[in-house]
């Protein structure tokens, strides 16, 4: 079961990740129908989150998320 953390302490060290090259995907439960969602837009954080299987939308900034990154190495 994946865990939401509080937005803020996310938020921050996503943003310390995404300074460095990384990107980051803001990733959240929907409170609907509890569907784990990632937001396509990378280096953005929102503070609300519409489900793609229900209507529900989601205050992120209050429930809480967390995040993925993909970070790499350029070869020369």
């Amino acid at each position: 079961m994946a865990t939401d953390f509080p937005f803020m302490d996310v938020y921050n060290k996503a943003k310390k990740l995404a300074d460095t090259g990384a990107k980051v995907y803001q990733k959240f439960t929907c409170d609907g129908c509890g569907s784990r969602l990632t937001i396509e837009e990378p280096n953005v954080f929102h503070e609300l989150g519409t489900c793609d299987k229900c209507p529900t939308v989601t205050d992120i900034k209050k429930k809480g998320c967390n995040f993925m990154y993909i970070m790499g190495l350029n070869a020369k």
